[in-house]
């Protein structure tokens, strides 16, 4: 399979090509996404994480401002998600890593406090100013005890933003310099990186808080401290089990109608016009109702789709009725033989199947299909080699690979019938 990435157009098709099988329509260079990057932590789950790091930035601000007698400016950044692994490479060599546990549930989170920010602190207790701390410098006991004072009061105020996500109290642990202060988290582990900038009079750093999805997923499906607060137990069970239920994700290319004859027409180095252009990527349908459209590629061994766009008002997929494979060898039989082609070709033209051609599927609990947002990387079941399906009226009956035409439009080069 070729999945879409940037594409380019070469020759204009004519509208008489548009929905029928052609051998005319050029096939365009297209370049595979990798959409690799773990994307467990949801777009409404990030925007919770962001509202709750908006007024820590200001707390611990006026903390650190009243605790070393400066002017200190908390501003939250940017978040990312990756595996726990790489966003550990990502953060400072020389950092301080603070372990940031809490209990109940038992998890462990990653503070990494850069050394000029730990510095500018110790100069300020000791009666100096930020502007005359060395840019580095040999930790002695003393700096460590002040600096756990610094960073108690950090991990405070960050546990005041936890609890507005409905999280327990978070506590200190070790401290390292070059290591990851024993917190154990698999590599693989999707992971979110909270980027906060620090300016203590007027000297810059920064930290960054790495949040694994094991410290979060208790706290996923809760809507703040007070959820689910007096609802029976049996309406919450139930919530709980229709969240859980699979539903069938299909990533559809696109779809065109055709009498029942041009479809039994398509053969092998036929190409199949969708009428969905390239540019508008890939809609997907939760059982038959749409959900939105993304960018085809692939995560890893398997085909994926990044979802860019949320459909505000869903359609319905248009139904006909069903197609079995018993029926389709009898129409093809009927069709290839020489006295009956002439009598039954008015029958074939007038009975129209839906035709489409889907990059893939998967299976996915409701709870997590209805947070589906921009951004989300869904990955099929199929793996990124596997060809693209033709389907009619619910039947697989031909694959081949995804091209793209000279006029934009998605196509289907067929190179087997099923």
């Amino acid at each position: 399979m070729a999945a879409s990435g940037e594409v380019a157009t070469e020759q204009p098709a004519s509208e008489d090509e548009q929905a029928a099988p052609s051998s005319d329509v050029a096939e365009a260079a297209v370049r595979t996404v990798d959409f690799s990057q773990p994307t467990r932590f949801t777009t409404e789950l990030r925007r919770r994480i962001a509202s709750a790091l908006t007024p820590l930035g200001e707390e611990l601000s006026t903390a650190l401002a009243a605790q070393l007698k400066a002017e200190v400016a908390i501003e939250p950044g940017e978040t990312r998600e990756n595996t726990w692994a790489a966003a550990q490479a990502g953060l400072s060599a020389d950092a301080v890593a603070v372990a940031v546990q809490a209990d109940e549930p038992a998890h462990g989170m990653l503070l990494s406090v850069e050394l000029p920010l730990v510095l500018q602190a110790l100069e300020c207790l000791l009666g100096g100013n930020a502007g005359q701390a060395p840019s580095e410098r040999h930790l002695s006991e003393i700096d460590w005890v002040l600096a756990r004072g610094v960073l108690d009061t950090v991990v405070g105020e960050l546990s005041q933003a936890w609890s507005e996500l409905g999280g327990g109290p978070l506590t200190r642990g070790e401290l390292d310099v070059e290591g990851d202060a024993e917190v154990d988290v698999a590599p693989a582990e999707p992971t979110l990186t909270l980027s906060l900038s620090s300016s203590i009079d007027g000297c810059p750093s920064a930290m960054s808080l790495l949040v694994p999805w094991s410290a979060v997923q208790p706290i996923a499906a809760a809507r703040g401290p007070q959820a689910g607060a007096g609802a029976p137990a049996a309406a919450a069970a139930l919530r709980e089990g229709v969240s859980a239920a699979e539903v069938l994700l299909r990533a559809e290319v696109g779809s065109v109608q055709m009498p029942i004859e041009q479809m039994l027409a398509i053969v092998p180095g036929a190409v199949v016009e969708l009428g969905e252009r390239a540019e508008l990527g890939v809609r997907v349908f939760a059982e038959e109702v749409s959900v939105g459209r993304g960018r085809p590629g692939r995560s890893g061994t398997h085909k994926a789709l990044k979802l860019e766009a949320i459909d505000d008002a869903p359609v319905r997929a248009a139904t006909y009725a069903k197609l079995g494979r018993a029926e389709l060898d009898r129409a093809r039989a009927h069709l290839g033989g020489q006295a009956a082609s002439e009598a039954s070709s008015p029958i074939l033209r007038s009975i129209f199947v839906r035709v489409w051609a889907e990059l893939g599927r998967t299976h996915m609990a409701l709870g997590r299909a209805l947070e589906l947002g921009p951004g989300t990387v869904v990955e099929l079941e199929q793996a990124a080699d596997w060809p693209v399906e033709l389907f009619a009226n619910g039947l697989a009956f031909a694959s081949g690979s995804l091209v793209v035409g000279a006029d934009g439009g998605w196509g289907v080069a067929v190179e087997q019938l099923m």
